[in-house]
Formats: C-alpha cells, sequence, structure tokens
C-alpha cells in the first residue's frame, strides 16, 4: 500500500519538519480569550462617550454636555473596531501562513529539537540571598 504524503498549499511536507507542522496545527480551536474577542470592539465603543466627558472636564464643563454625540458615534466606532480586529486577525493568519511556507520550503533549517525528560532540566537549587 502506498504512503500518503500530507501536503499543505499543494507543498508536501517533509518529514524532518513534520513535528513543526504538528506544532503549528490550531485543529480548529479558537486560543483567543473572551476578553480579547471584545477588546477592539468595546474600547474603540466606548472611545466616543470617554473623550468627550475627558474633554468636558479639562474645560471644567459639565461631564454630560454632548454626551448624546459620543452615544450616537459609539455603534460607527464598534463597527470600526470590529473591523479593525478582523484586519489584524488577516495580518496574523498572512504571518503564520509566511512562517509555515518558510518551513516547508526550507526543512533544512529546521531540525527537530531533541526530547529532553522535566526531571533532567532539574537544576540543583542554589541560595541567591545576601
Amino acid at each position: 500500500m502506498a504512503e500518503e504524503v500530507r501536503t499543505i498549499n499543494g507543498i508536501p511536507v517533509d518529514p524532518r519538519v513534520e513535528w513543526a507542522m504538528k506544532v503549528m496545527d490550531r485543529e480548529g480551536h479558537d486560543f483567543e480569550r473572551e476578553f480579547d474577542k471584545i477588546l477592539y470592539p468595546g474600547s474603540m465603543g466606548l472611545a466616543p462617550i470617554s473623550l468627550i466627558a475627558f474633554y468636558n472636564l479639562l474645560n471644567k464643563m459639565p461631564v454630560k454636555r454632548n454626551i448624546l454625540a459620543g452615544v450616537a458615534l459609539s455603534p460607527i466606532t464598534f463597527y470600526l473596531g470590529i473591523q479593525a480586529k478582523r484586519w489584524r486577525e488577516s495580518i496574523q493568519a498572512e504571518n503564520r501562513a509566511m512562517v509555515q511556507h518558510y518551513i516547508l520550503t526550507h526543512p533544512e533549517r529546521f531540525p527537530e529539537p531533541p526530547r529532553v525528560k522535566y526531571a533532567d532540566m532539574i537544576c540543583e537549587w542554589r541560595r541567591d540571598r545576601l
């Protein structure tokens, strides 16, 4: 029976860098925290209200003066935050693809690191106090 050769974007995976492809494989998981998912849109959505309030504080005016303009702008800036997050994710995906392509086309530059047991990495404890 013929051995199947794994390919990524039409490039066959060299057995020497198979370990690197397993490390880079996300396996369909999303490793982004809930806080990070809302960071861009949330901060940009709150920006108009907070900037108007800060401006009013600096000029010693009532804090809620012109706040309605900030409330009206919040959905627009929230949408801009979503678009900024998507733009950043596309850049990160392109960078991952570029690194993966470089590893696949230059397998000789990426030798597999030796396997080391955790017990072998533990060093003798030394007191570093005065």
